[in-house]
């Protein structure tokens, strides 16, 4: 029954669910958790808890704050584009529930940057340094203005590059254009940078991840997102073609985060994306090199109540009493 509703329209009663804000702000006691040992840091911003909403999920930046509530450490809006989207054609979202998986090819659907941009200058100073926001674009010029109109609004930027559902980002996925256009957001930026990078489904996967790792952080990034879903063949999406995500990333996410880790300076963060479903695959993750993670289809699988879960299981694994 939990599965009956289709996943875009399962989706949209979600977030209309998340939007009565003040009901989600009156729950927040008892759904969070809050301990001190907990506390992490993403780039010198300081959250409460290593487990963040991934891009993705509340692509209009409409309830972040209620994300908050839920128990995430932070949350991740977008991603956001300079221009709205209609999207890919559909059908472009399915569920493999036996894999607690998901596969779409949306396709960066979105009310655009004007939009985004009036709704995250609304967000309260509670939640406002606990929120990034996402942004794409195929030109750099896009990216730019993007990065420019919300980073006085959010506690840092995310750039995606690595989405295999949109046309026209591969570019940025060759060490020598990501590194320009890095470059041209460092002249600009005051907050900290993320580059989101891409998982790659052929041989020598790990070896690019890397090597895209190194060209954003000498050029200015301060931290690193690894990594975006997997580019799959599917026929039952209209476009033929989507990115995995879900439990069936895991072993992957945590051996591109050790590689992501071994490339880069020690002081830059990386956050690890991609399988996260219990306290254990957080530990697994943060013991490769990960500050934080970053979830989606978990919350789709598990509901509301996951968050708040994972903190509590993260806090009875530590020593001493919360």
């Amino acid at each position: 029954m939990a599965f009956a509703i289709p996943p875009e329209a399962s989706h949209r009663l979600a977030e209309l669910s998340l939007r009565a804000g003040f009901a989600w702000a009156g729950l927040s006691r008892f759904m969070a958790h809050r301990d001190e040992r907990l506390e992490t840091a993403i780039c010198g911003v300081h959250v409460p808890n290593p487990v963040g909403m991934s891009a993705g999920f509340d692509k209009n930046c409409r309830v972040l704050g209620s994300l908050l509530n839920l128990g995430f450490g932070f949350a991740v809006g977008g991603t956001v584009t300079l221009n709205p989207r209609a999207g890919n054609a559909r059908p472009r979202l399915f569920r493999n529930i036996r894999d607690r998986a998901l596969v779409n090819a949306l396709g960066f659907p979105g009310v655009g940057l004007d939009a985004a941009e009036r709704r995250l200058r609304r967000l309260g100073s509670r939640h406002r340094g606990r929120v990034f926001a996402s942004v794409a674009g195929t030109e750099d010029g896009e990216i730019l203005e993007c990065h420019a109109r919300l980073e006085p609004y959010v506690a840092g930027i995310e750039v995606n590059i690595s989405s295999p559902n949109t046309a026209g980002l591969r570019v940025y996925q060759e060490p020598e254009r990501l590194s320009a256009l890095v470059r041209s957001i460092a002249l600009q930026k005051r907050k900290p940078l993320l580059i989101k990078l891409p998982r790659f489904a052929e041989a020598g996967g790990e070896a690019r991840v890397a090597a895209l790792a190194r060209a954003a952080v000498t050029s200015g990034a301060e931290g690193l997102v690894v990594a975006n879903t997997l580019p799959v063949e599917d026929r039952r999406l209209a476009v033929g073609r989507g990115g995995l995500s879900g439990a069936p990333l895991f072993d992957s996410t945590l051996r591109l985060v050790s590689a992501v880790r071994e490339a880069a300076p020690s002081q830059v963060t990386v956050v690890a994306c991609g399988g996260v479903f219990t306290a254990d695959d957080v530990r697994r993750l943060q013991s490769a090199g990960a500050s934080a993670v970053q979830l989606y289809t978990a919350f789709v699988y598990e509901g509301p109540g996951l968050p708040g879960r994972l903190a509590r299981d993260l806090s009875r694994a530590l020593p001493g009493v919360p």
